[in-house]
């Protein structure tokens, strides 16, 4: 970043779990003060989700280069990601022979200037954990349903998607959340449901809330925590810590840019008083 401190940390692990098969992709991504974070979770029980996970990053890692940064409009931007990621899917599977229709989740988050922007389609989540606590959290595209499990055996619960990357012609319909300004210490957290769904809500918050250890550490031990279950499915996350800017002071509008040049002026105009007689 041009020889600054970066104003965050991240971090980015998956596991395979007690699947034959990773099917879980992630990544992270900056330049300058643009950074995206995204992931995906290719679908079991349709074939080869693994490449349409694969898909997604591919694409958002060309795009995000190829893009001028700052990127004008960050949630334009994860739209063509999704969408060009759900046209490619699409054209892989029928190239196939016999074809298929590979599938997969995603999530997408990008920072600019301190404001958090995301979208996702299907269940691999985002979480913003603040101060301890559950800030923003992705709503799933799944339909719960009980799947009753035998004869005078109660039923279970089983969710199947509502939307995801491939499958069907048209682009899904994508959930963008509110534009989010990051506070000192915000954790951004995408992860698949091979986290969300092997540990508690208050195992995810307190897994970050100890900031002396590096932040690649804490997501590491929680993944172990989430593989362990006997029947585990792939595990992966991508966590980024947001860190107070060094030179933030109390006029600073959160805006990087603008402080800047409100430096740059009030320097200008103390520089032009000495001057004057």
């Amino acid at each position: 970043m041009n020889g600054e401190v970066r104003p965050f940390e991240a971090a980015r692990s998956s596991l395979i779990g007690t699947r034959e098969c990773n099917q879980d992709r992630c990544l992270v991504l900056s330049h300058g003060e643009s950074v995206l974070l995204g992931l995906a979770d290719g679908l079991g029980g349709h074939p080869r989700g693994e490449v349409a996970a694969q898909l997604l990053i591919d694409v958002c890692d060309s795009l995000f280069r190829r893009a001028s940064k700052p990127i004008p409009d960050p949630e334009l931007f994860m739209l063509h990601c999704i969408g060009k990621a759900h046209q490619a899917v699409i054209r892989f599977g029928r190239r196939q022979t016999p074809p298929i229709a590979p599938r997969s989740t995603a999530v997408l988050a990008l920072i600019q200037s301190g404001i958090a922007h995301w979208t996702h389609v299907g269940d691999s989540r985002l979480y913003l954990i603040r101060q301890g606590k559950i800030h923003r959290r992705t709503q799933d595209h799944a339909q719960v349903r009980y799947v009753r499990q035998g004869t005078g055996r109660s039923s279970r619960p089983h969710a199947s998607l509502t939307r995801c990357l491939g499958g069907v012609e048209e682009p899904p319909v994508t959930t963008c959340g509110p534009p989010t300004r990051l506070q000192s210490q915000d954790v951004l957290l995408l992860c698949s449901d091979g986290l969300w769904g092997q540990v508690s809500t208050g195992t995810l918050i307190t897994a970050f809330g100890d900031t002396t250890e590096p932040l690649a550490g804490r997501l590491r031990t929680l993944l172990d925590t989430a593989a362990t279950h006997p029947h585990s499915d792939n595990v992966t996350a991508v966590a980024l810590r947001w860190l107070a800017a060094a030179d933030a002071g109390p006029d600073s509008t959160g805006d990087t840019q603008v402080d800047r040049a409100v430096r740059h002026l009030h320097s200008m105009l103390e520089k032009k008083s000495k001057t004057t007689p």
